[in-house]
């Protein structure tokens, strides 16, 4: 749908990469950035908000809901 896979498997690439791929994983971040925290509650959407990197967001939220899952 929006190349998720993309976004979540490709680290931010660094400044030797070429322009166009950094120009795609930098809109592609955006676009599942902002995904991510329109589906968040209020409450998870604060803390969040201040993540920049769409995996980071989805990594965090794996671990919190994994680790709750486990514990049950």
């Amino acid at each position: 749908m929006y190349e998720v896979a993309f976004a979540l498997m490709t680290l931010k690439p660094d400044s030797s990469t070429a322009t166009k791929q950094i120009d795609v994983w930098i809109q592609t971040n955006k676009v599942y950035r902002h995904t991510l925290l329109s589906a968040l509650s209020n409450d998870l959407f604060d803390v969040y908000c201040s993540y920049k990197e769409a995996k980071d967001i989805w990594d965090f939220l794996i671990l919190k809901y994994t680790t709750e899952d486990v514990v049950r």
